[in-house]
């Protein structure tokens, strides 16, 4: 029986999508029958990582169109707020809608080289800042304004953000303090839009096999311990394409609990356990 895809007719703009998750789920949205829009600073011209061949933007693109998907990329800094309006109005100029949103931009670990101090108060001052502009703010500058552009005046959409999960004890001070702005900006944010019927989901991961953890540890150390990124991000295309998708806003969701919830696997057909259990979600509470 031929079965529609869930996605077919909407639009997906994935941030960071030049490599590792951000990749994964511009494939996995393109499979669910989504036309996604792919950026980041990444490109053939000049990319940020060349640990690997070709993780650009360019990349992705046919990454998607090899699996049958539709795509386009383009160059943006989202954390420039003039490029990411430029870029959300020549989008809806040309394909009338933004349906979905997923928030996977990130950095600003990248540029310090010298070893860190042994004591907490020798971090690099700038490094927090360089992850929360990379990080929570990137995601707070897009999400306002697909919202503003595209999903508010339409009445609907989803907004999506990948995360990671912030540990007890917390592990090191800049990374943890700025995954926890970008988790609380989800559960802010969700409050914020249960009048509108629009949620907003991070998703959380646990460790992924991306092109650059396989050029940092061996196979030996990844084995049984890790999942591909395509885990994650068939989560994401799942809650994409889920009517009832306000039942998780606000909140940060594991990724193997929620493969439960859709019955989903891995590229090799297993369903690793990640962080399962670990964590609890925080509901958000009713609209006032």
């Amino acid at each position: 029986m031929d079965v529609t895809p869930p996605l077919t007719g909407r639009v997906a703009l994935v941030t960071g999508a030049s490599r590792g998750l951000g990749r994964a789920c511009a494939v996995e949205l393109a499979r669910a029958g989504a036309h996604v829009v792919c950026t980041g600073r990444s490109t053939r011209a000049g990319a940020t990582q060349d640990a690997v061949d070709d993780l650009t933007l360019e990349g992705t693109v046919d990454a998607v169109t090899g699996a049958g998907g539709s795509a386009e990329w383009h160059r943006c800094d989202h954390t420039e707020p003039d490029q990411v309006e430029a870029l959300v109005r020549d989008v809806v100029a040309r394909h009338g809608r933004i349906d979905v949103l997923v928030n996977n931009a990130w950095g600003g670990h990248d540029a310090h080289d010298a070893p860190l101090g042994e004591e907490v108060w020798d971090e690099p001052l700038d490094q927090f800042r360089n992850m929360l502009l990379a990080g929570a703010y990137s995601d707070y500058v897009t999400s306002l304004l697909v919202l503003r552009h595209a999903m508010g005046p339409a009445g609907w959409g989803v907004v999506l953000t990948t995360t990671w999960h912030t540990p007890e004890p917390p592990a090191w001070l800049p990374y943890e303090s700025s995954k926890a702005a970008k988790n609380r900006l989800v559960y802010a944010l969700g409050h914020h839009l249960q009048r509108q019927g629009i949620p907003v989901v991070a998703v959380a991961p646990g460790w992924m096999r991306t092109e650059l953890m396989l050029t940092h540890h061996t196979a030996d150390e990844l084995a049984g311990r890790t999942e591909t990124p395509h885990f994650a991000a068939r989560v994401v295309a799942a809650l994409a394409a889920d009517p009832d998708a306000m039942r998780f806003t606000g909140q940060v969701v594991d990724v193997a609990e929620m493969a439960d919830v859709y019955d989903l696997t891995d590229l090799d057909g297993t369903r690793p356990r990640g962080n399962e259990g670990r964590y609890a979600p925080s509901p958000v509470p009713p609209p006032a």
